[in-house]
């Protein structure tokens, strides 16, 4: 609505779109696709590169054997030191399978992403 206080008073009405795929507000697995010997830090910067999700610092956290296990988290100093020998890893080798979801927390997005995390074999 504009209102001019000399010309009077406009308004219109639009209908709001939403992306069904939005990474900020749909609470669906972004789906990303990674080489099998990718390590944590590839994958941390790709999504910090990633033109799809300019992230800053993320926190990465999944499900192993049906515990909670943080992978990488920056922002906090105590976690960050206990989880940077992670980084080098391959993500098989921390425990991740082909499909498994990993979920994203950043100060960029309002809510954390979903990711499902697959593995090509070869050039794709």
């Amino acid at each position: 609505m504009v209102f001019n206080d000399t010309d009077g008073l406009y308004t219109y009405t639009f209908e709001a779109e939403k992306k069904d795929d939005c990474p900020a507000c749909s609470q669906r697995p972004q789906t990303l696709t990674f080489p099998e010997d990718v390590t944590l830090k590839s994958v941390i910067d790709f999504l910090m590169e990633s033109p799809a999700y300019q992230m800053k610092a993320p926190g990465l956290t999944t499900m192993i054997d049906g515990k909670n296990k943080t992978l990488y988290m920056q922002s906090v100093k105590s976690i960050e030191e206990r989880t940077k020998q992670n980084l080098p890893k391959k993500l098989k080798d921390i425990g991740l399978i082909d499909g498994q979801e990993v979920v994203v927390a950043d100060g960029t997005t309002p809510k954390p992403l979903i990711c499902r995390i697959h593995f090509s074999s070869g050039m794709e």
